[in-house]
């Protein structure tokens, strides 16, 4: 018997038999549907957040205090003057910007809203390509240097303050203070921030002269290019270290360093939740072998008749084998089309962008056919073994 013939035969045997072929199937279809579906959504869910966080400047990164530090800290460990001397000295930041973000109650002529307030200097723009200005601008170094009580709102929170009005030259207050509306902005905001606060920008000056205990609490900056942001962090702590004398008191973190360890969650995870899917697979290749085993004690006069033809001992192998890699290869096909399917429908959900992960799906048919023929061949070689006198008098 040749390939052909041994192929034409295990369809046929298959297609006799649909019901139990069908729930043979089902174990692999629901495995190799979890492994495409999991993998396809890791990827896509990884390449999507890695994209979003590299909006945000790749060549970025903050300088913080370390608050396990075993040295005292005090207000001026971080200070604006740190800031403009790093950005003037080093070869390798491009611009370093001091950072202060808080909670406050802004109150307009239509409403009051809860408001993240940023405080910074006017160069931050420069490192914050996500920031836009839709009307006025943003506060300039004088601004900042003469403590303005200037203020500049996202558009969203201007329309709630100030309805149809122009906000611009208007005023809010916040706590005791009354802030002169220069500007608004529209922000791109990180896709998956499920906040609703809004935000407005004040200067970092005026925000510290009427702060109980004003301290600057993060420098965010930017380095000359990728390659550079590692010597920058690192200059900017040994200055930080040296300045004020303290050792192992700073510390530093990189939108790269972000993203990696994201990645590096996210590959972990998938790994995971595709081992966990892999098991079904395994109890699905368990019941392909319990239904070849069926099968061929049902066929057994069959198997003794076509030996006692002169069908050969290898014949009978490929016969049962062919059958077995085919009713999961067909199942592996189907979990494929259900898994992409099943991934394509959370995607649009999740507004997740399309992923065809081809790894996957080669993996997925690795699978079903490694399944096939390792949890066929016991069944198969059963068949093969058969004496064809016992074999003809099986009843």
């Amino acid at each position: 018997m040749n390939f052909w013939e041994a192929l034409r035969t295990a369809i046929d045997g298959i297609w006799a038999n649909k019901m139990r072929s069908g729930l043979t199937m089902l174990g692999i279809i629901i495995g190799i549907t979890s492994v495409i579906a999991v993998n396809t959504l890791g990827e896509g869910g990884q390449r999507a957040i890695t994209s979003e966080m590299e909006k945000f400047g790749q060549n970025s990164f903050n300088i913080y205090t370390d608050w396990e530090s075993k040295e005292e800290h005090s207000n001026d460990d971080l200070t604006v003057e740190d800031a403009e001397t790093l950005s003037r000295i080093s070869p390798y930041i491009e611009r370093l910007v001091p950072y202060n973000q808080s909670n406050s109650i802004v109150k307009g002529p239509k409403k009051e809203e809860r408001v993240n307030i940023y405080s910074t200097t006017a160069h931050y723009l420069e490192i914050q390509p996500t920031v836009k200005i839709s009307k006025g601008r943003f506060f300039s170094e004088a601004d900042d240097k003469e403590l303005r009580a200037v203020i500049v709102l996202e558009d969203e929170l201007a329309g709630k303050l100030f309805g149809q009005m122009n906000p611009l030259g208007q005023r809010v207050r916040m706590g005791d203070n009354s802030l002169v509306v220069i500007g608004t902005y529209k922000e791109e905001k990180f896709r998956f921030d499920m906040s609703q606060t809004c935000g407005a920008y004040i200067p970092i000056r005026y925000d510290l002269s009427f702060q109980e205990e004003p301290f600057v609490s993060t420098l965010i900056g930017k380095a000359k290019d990728k390659e550079s942001v590692e010597a920058a962090m690192k200059q900017a702590t040994q200055y930080l270290s040296r300045k004020h004398q303290k050792e192992n008191h700073y510390r530093s973190f990189s939108m790269q360093e972000q993203v990696n360890q994201f990645n590096q969650l996210t590959g972990t995870l998938t790994i995971i939740f595709s081992v966990i899917a892999g098991i079904s697979l395994v109890v699905g290749g368990v019941g392909v072998m319990n239904i070849m085993l069926v099968s061929v004690t049902e066929r057994t006069r069959e198997i003794g008749i076509r030996k006692a033809l002169g069908a050969r001992r290898r014949d009978i192998l490929m016969q049962f084998l062919i059958e077995s890699l085919i009713v999961c290869l067909i199942g592996g096909l189907i979990g494929v089309l259900l898994g992409l399917g099943a991934a394509a429908l959370v995607s649009y959900f999740a507004q997740l962008p399309p992923l065809l992960s081809w790894n996957s799906i080669f993996i997925a048919f690795g699978f079903s056919s490694a399944i096939g023929i390792f949890f066929g061949l016991y069944p198969a070689n059963k068949a093969a073994k058969l004496d064809p006198i016992e074999a003809l008098r099986y009843e």
